[in-house]
């Protein structure tokens, strides 16, 4: 019977095959680029058979009739119709509509998906959109005005060192004074690597001599090289990456090659910066006016004040002595192509930066590679990789202390002139130095296989590698080296990181359904160490390095390492129904090093859906809202970014002569086994749509509840330590994010795109656990019920008229010019701003007219206050006339009985706070960032001097600021006070060929 059975059996089954008709196959490609396109619908005219092209591109179909005709879609291109003739329609171009309302987007971990099936509330901004409105060095500062909800701010205004970035507000505790925060910075992914954060709140970089430069990571890499920047801004779009998805996730791809003939791209920038928002100082004739002032308040004898102020006959203009309009030239070569088995791409770069500071330029040299390989018709190896060095000087003098200007640069034999405490500036540019030097290297290995129709894998393998160099020499010769007779200091530290993921994914279809997933396990460890040496005493400056000190003694050194490791497991799971019901599900489960005990591991997870609803039967057609899209998403994600062994404890190692020189071991951080993840519940509510066929909308609302979250715990000090570590805090972040795009509209002959985007932030403190309600230190606090960005002082009741003395408000709002009422007890200390702004956006529009295009970008923030960096607040201190030079707003000190003024009494012995609103600023602005034009050379006339293209462009970048807090005539205010590092205007001039 059994071989009887098996015939028929096998009769059967093929009669059933037969049955459901012939099977196509076939590859989607977007005309004119020649890109795969997953994600595209291939159905059966007349029936409701269909599939959906992986992402590769690649369908596979069994026909339910003898004569059929396929149907592509895939919404913002052109539907086709194509005869099925045959088993296989080799390749179908679909070409994009004149009005795209939608685009690939990047997801991490290897999915790209249509914005139309998105989830998650995600954002892309593309390459062009990044160059065309900015010359920053660094991509991150490029996205400012871009993304609904994002907040760029740079604390100096230094252009390489980092800057805050912050999607939907704070999800972390901000400095209170404590010594131990988690990170509010956003994960950062390269090409499916993770980077290295350079603002993580608990790496110490020192300070005074001994403070390292910090540069930010991502101006190692080459803004010309990124094709897009994705921004995961919830659970659902953000929860994959669990562990340090809290603060949201940035993706950064990078350009790859495209099959065809072999192209090369060039570009030359030149860019000229002139300085702008000088702070004004009291010029010679001012200051000797009011030193004399100063010293006859102080009690100085009459006759002893003339040799006090010094020469009333100097006039140095110290700013301008050390400020310069500078330079700068940027150069990109890239050449790319490919067959059909094998693309490549490479690119070289080379940026040499002067700043409008002297003894700040900066120089960098990138070169990345991409080479795709078709190992076999369903193997492919993928490799992304880039080397970059960067070389910044430091000279930080202009943000310290402004300089007496009746002081000459030169002394009467040509020598710089010395300075008791300071260096000369112009001796600290030439005779010091302090620079630090980066070499990076980012590199993935990516194998993918095709194992079936529905089945894939891959396996990828990173690493991110950086080599930091600072060293610093301050000679003798100048206020700097002089009391250490020469001093050099020289750090290096290496960090080594690298990841190694592995998934299986699944793309299948039936019907009217489609379901997607992907199940992977990921490591990663980071190794990081650092050697500083220290050297006085120098027997010679001809040889500036460690080792020259008169003695051992002179010589110090020390050392640092650690390690941490994480181990994750995770999965995500995507179904759509008729391409109109969208769900998605993905969990993490992450354990990491950073935490001990039973601590180490904790899971993610996050749930999330979307209904078009312009797709239901009972949607009538119209010319108002043409396309309309409502889905939700919630989930937990965490923060692990607090440091290595946090929870473990560190301990130092050095030699003690109280034990004869033996090695000891000392506590330095205290462990807290009890210290676990800090977690974030997130919640989306959005819709999109598009509005006469030519505006997309997309409105946001969220609410970000932060659990556990990360602080410093003051302890008794007969424990040994000051403070520990400890989950001591919830916090609320809610708001809205709205943004209006409009896509080449037509105004006659000019085609117009534009941006309007707008991020409304709220953020509460809910619960501190281990203290009161409320923790103030120094200038900032933590108060239940408030805002985490509240910033703690006294506010100013202006200057006693009779007396000059300054006088403040306590907290029952009576006055006093007692400063030690307020100076002594820190509950006297009341909320006198907050530093995050109540809302922040941007507005860009492009204008094309045949080959001219202009385009423009204002960004706007309301509701933020801001403090006057120390140096500026210093600036208006007068009790130190005697030290150094001071704001030109000083002109306006109190002088007799009678006057009403905000500025002091000049004396030496008058109370001076530094932490009161007299200080602060309201930083509400408008700002035009950039304006731009370029014209693209018609291609008849590229053509007769055997170019593809070409074309040449001006840009002009910190154009104008509008602060609604105007500065008076002829004095400082918020537009000075700002940065301690000087800004400039910059015209930027560009060529691009092709060839």
């Amino acid at each position: 019977m059994k071989p009887i059975i098996l015939i028929l059996l096998s009769f059967f089954i093929t009669c059933s095959a037969w049955a459901q008709g012939r099977l196509v196959k076939g590859h989607v490609i977007e005309a004119g680029k020649g890109l795969p396109m997953p994600g595209v619908t291939v159905i059966e005219k007349g029936t409701s058979n269909g599939v959906v092209t992986d992402l590769d591109g690649n369908y596979t179909l069994r026909l339910k009739q003898k004569e059929s005709t396929l149907i592509f879609s895939y919404l913002a291109f052109e539907t086709q119709f194509v005869a099925a003739q045959g088993s296989e329609i080799k390749t179908v171009r679909l070409k994009s509509q004149k009005q795209k309302i939608d685009e690939v987007v990047v997801m991490g971990y290897g999915s790209v998906k249509s914005k139309e099936s998105i989830v998650g509330s995600v954002e892309q901004v593309k390459s062009k959109e990044l160059l065309q409105f900015s010359n920053a060095q660094s991509v991150d500062q490029m996205l400012e005005g871009q993304v609904a909800g994002v907040q760029i701010e740079s604390d100096s205004g230094d252009p390489t060192s980092p800057v805050k970035v912050r999607i939907r507000g704070n999800n972390s505790l901000p400095g209170t004074g404590s010594t131990f925060t988690a990170s509010s910075e956003p994960l950062y992914i390269l090409d499916g690597v993770p980077l290295v954060e350079a603002l993580n709140p608990n790496n110490d970089s020192g300070t005074g001599q001994n403070e390292d430069v910090v540069i930010n990571p991502l101006a190692l890499i080459n803004p010309e090289d990124i094709e897009s920047v994705s921004i995961l801004k919830d659970a659902s779009a953000a929860a994959i990456y669990g562990a340090n998805a809290a603060n949201g996730v940035i993706i950064i791809t990078t350009k790859k090659g495209v099959k065809g003939q072999t192209k090369v791209t060039f570009s030359q920038k030149m860019l000229y910066s002139t300085p702008i928002d000088k702070i004004q100082y009291l010029n010679t004739e001012q200051y000797a006016e009011l030193c004399h002032e100063f010293y006859r308040n102080s009690g100085y004898a009459e006759e002893d004040i003339p040799s006090l102020v010094g020469p009333t006959d100097v006039y140095t203009d110290w700013q301008a002595l050390t400020q310069q309009n500078a330079m700068s030239r940027r150069t990109n070569v890239g050449i790319s192509g490919g067959g059909n088995r094998s693309t490549f791409r490479l690119s070289l770069g080379y940026n040499s930066n002067e700043t409008t500071t002297k003894g700040n330029d900066f120089q960098s040299t990138t070169m990345r590679l991409s080479l795709t390989q078709k190992l076999t018709d369903n193997i492919t190896l993928i490799y992304n990789g880039g080397l970059s060095s960067f070389k910044t000087d430091k000279y930080s003098g202009f943000a310290t202390y402004a300089y007496k200007p009746n002081i000459s640069p030169y002394d009467e034999n040509g020598n710089y002139t010395q300075m008791d405490t300071y260096a000369n500036p112009l001796a600290d540019i030439e005779q010091n130095t302090n620079n630090s030097k980066k070499f990076y290297s980012n590199n993935s290995l990516n194998l993918k296989a095709k194992i079936s129709k529905n089945w894939s894998a891959s396996s990828l393998l990173g690493i991110d590698y950086t080599q930091t160099k600072n060293y610093t020499f301050y000679s003798k010769e100048n206020g700097r080296g002089r009391k250490k007779n020469g001093f050099i200091k020289e750090s290096r530290l290496e960090d080594f990181n690298w990841v190694n993921y592995n998934q299986i994914e699944y793309n299948g279809s039936y019907l009217r359904h489609t379901l997607t997933g992907s199940i992977g396990m990921q490591l990663s460890k980071d190794d990081r160490n650092g050697l500083t040496v220290t050297q006085e005493n120098l027997i010679t400056e001809k040889i500036t390095i460690p080792g020259t000190g008169s003695s051992d003694e002179d010589t110090k050194a020390s050392g640092t390492t650690s390690q941490s490791a994480n181990l994750s497991y995770y999965g995500r799971l995507n179904y759509d129904f008729a391409k109109k019901y969208f769900l998605s599900i993905s969990y993490r489960s992450d354990a990491s090093s950073y935490f001990g005990g039973d601590k180490k591991q904790e899971n993610f997870m996050s749930l999330g859906g979307s209904w078009i609803v312009s797709k239901e039967n009972f949607w009538r057609e119209n010319e108002i809202i043409n396309f309309l899209k409502i889905k939700t998403s919630y989930g937990k994600l965490g923060n692990a970014r607090v440091g290595s062994y946090s929870a473990n404890g560190i301990y130092s190692y050095n030699t003690s002569s109280d034990y004869n020189g033996n090695l000891v071991a000392t506590p330095n951080t205290p462990p807290n086994p009890d210290l676990g993840w800090q977690k974030t519940y997130k919640f989306n509510l959005a819709l999109s749509m598009k509005v006469f066929k030519k505006f997309g909308i997309d409105i946001d609302y969220y609410n970000n509840k932060t659990k556990d979250g990360i602080m410093s715990l003051k302890v008794a000090p007969e424990t040994g330590w000051t403070s520990i570590p400890v989950n001591s805090a919830n916090l609320t972040n809610y708001g809205v994010d709205m943004t209006l795009k409009a896509n080449n509209i037509s105004l006659g002959s000019i085609k117009w795109t534009s941006n309007f985007n707008i991020g409304l932030n709220r953020n509460r403190l809910d619960e501190l656990t281990q203290y009161e309600d409320q923790l103030i230190q120094g200038n900032t606090g933590l108060i239940v019920g408030e805002s985490t960005s509240i910033i703690m002082g006294s506010k100013y009741a202006g200057v006693n008229s009779q007396t000059g003395d300054p006088m403040w408000y306590l907290k029952d709002g009576t006055a006093t010019d007692d400063y030690s009422l307020i100076s002594g007890d820190p509950t006297q200390k009341v909320i006198i701003g907050q530093s995050s702004p109540d809302f922040i956006g941007g507005f860009s529009n492009s204008f094309s007219y045949k080959g001219f295009s202009f385009s423009f970008m204002l960004t706007y923030e309301y509701g933020a206050d801001k403090m006057m960096p120390y140096p500026s607040r210093d600036m208006m201190n007068p009790k130190t006339f005697h030290l150094y030079n001071k704001s030109v707003n000083m002109v306006d000190r109190w002088q007799k009985p009678g006057d009403i003024t905000d500025v002091p009494r000049l004396d030496q012995n008058i109370s001076f706070n530094a932490y009161s609103d007299q200080f602060m600023y309201d930083m509400t602005n408008i700002s035009l960032r950039s304006i731009s034009l370029n014209y693209q050379i018609p291609s008849r006339f590229c053509e007769s001097i055997y170019l593809n293209n070409a074309s040449v462009g001006v840009n002009v970048t910190n154009v104008f600021t509008w602060y609604k807090e105007k500065t008076p005539e002829g004095r400082n205010g918020i537009e000075e006070y700002r940065y301690p590092f000087p800004q400039s205007r910059t015209f930027a001039f560009q060529l691009n060929i092709g060839l």
